[in-house]
């Protein structure tokens, strides 16, 4: 039998192997939608910004924003609640002796999980924030208000092509759209990831089970394998 130790740096290696791929697999399927249902649905999302930039479907957006906001929100006030108490166990501010070294990196790897969440939480919300009044504004008028702009810096633009002296509006409010959906997704996952942590606490065997199950769950039933248009989802 391996000193307890070992096995605690083990799970930790394991739980950072099982992060890094997740993540790789994330980002790559982002880039390339074809590649898995999180890139589709970014495809989708932006199909859906496309026909929220009409005038008559404004009131739907903001609705919807406000639905997402209040979602955002109500996150990440759990989270910062819960890193508040985890900030006031006695764990983090005892003494490193060897009954409390590992409480305290179980801890501390915790309380990065949950600041890393609540940080894509609020970066999020501020993009929708942003997309809420971005929604309301006529694509025409950001197009005129940004050649007004580079036509004010001339100087700097004289060499570029006409066409590229005005804003793409419709680019704009989907890329920031898309961007808050993108750090959304990200803090989500590691609310995942935070709560396989916790099993730590219990036993380090369920945090190796639990750590290697949600990543190969994320990977082949949600984010990353390519989407089968033919099934339906359970």
């Amino acid at each position: 039998m391996f000193p307890n130790e070992i096995i605690d740096i083990a799970a930790l290696l394991v739980f950072i192997a099982c992060i890094l791929t997740y993540t790789i697999r994330l980002l790559y399927g982002i880039k390339k939608p074809c590649w898995g249902k999180r890139g589709f649905l970014n495809i989708i999302y932006g199909l859906w910004v496309k026909r929220m930039i009409e005038p008559k479907e404004t009131i739907i957006a903001v609705q919807t924003m406000r639905n997402l906001i209040m979602v955002i929100t109500f996150l990440s006030s759990s989270m910062l609640l819960l890193l508040g108490l985890l900030l006031q166990s006695p764990a983090i501010y005892a003494s490193a002796d060897s009954t409390w070294i590992f409480a305290q990196y179980k801890l501390m790897l915790f309380v990065t999980v949950i600041v890393f969440s609540v940080t894509m939480f609020l970066l999020s919300l501020r993009q929708m924030v942003r997309f809420s009044i971005l929604i309301g504004i006529p694509s025409q008028s950001i197009k005129n208000i940004s050649a007004d702009y580079i036509s004010s810096n001339h100087n700097k633009t004289k060499n570029r092509e006409k066409d590229q002296c005005y804003l793409d509006a419709e680019k704009l409010k989907r890329d920031v759209f898309l961007r808050a959906m993108n750090r959304f997704t990200f803090g989500m996952r590691a609310v995942f990831y935070g709560i396989v942590i916790t099993l730590w606490f219990v036993s380090v065997y369920a945090f190796i089970i639990g750590t290697i199950s949600l990543t190969i769950f994320l990977i082949i039933n949600h984010d990353v394998e390519p989407c089968h248009h033919d099934e339906l989802p359970i």
